[in-house]
């Protein structure tokens, strides 16, 4: 069965570590570009632990919106446990993970699956 890219679901992938001052505008962000695509798509921010105000933001936007999980690890694991952990979380038929500190652009999202076969 082939599948049109108006038909997947894509998961975001987002770490965060202390990114108390970056994550309402990362969210505002992608939120912008996700529904720019008119794609269905869940964001899951996976929190590493912050000890700053991140978890709290975060468990906020999550109750704002449905389309945001939050995955809280018990400890500090790292960048790439944090990305397995979304994965395991995610239901989409395509991931991108990124970095809650804004080093990756939002209007990439729309360039990675405009630019994606999708058979």
């Amino acid at each position: 069965m082939d599948l049109h890219k108006d038909q997947i679901k894509l998961s975001i992938i987002v770490s965060a570590y202390n990114e108390e001052q970056t994550i309402e505008l990362l969210y505002n962000e992608l939120k912008k570009v996700l529904n720019e695509m008119t794609i269905n798509y869940e964001i899951i921010f996976v929190n590493d632990e912050s000890n700053d105000n991140s978890l709290n933001i975060l468990s906020d936007l999550s109750q704002q919106d449905p389309q945001i999980t939050v995955v809280s690890l018990s400890r500090n694991f790292g960048h790439e446990a944090t990305m397995i952990a979304g994965i395991d979380y995610s239901t989409g038929d395509a991931v991108i993970c990124m970095d809650a500190d804004l080093q990756h652009p939002s209007l990439k999202v729309k360039e990675m699956v405009d630019n994606t076969r999708v058979r």
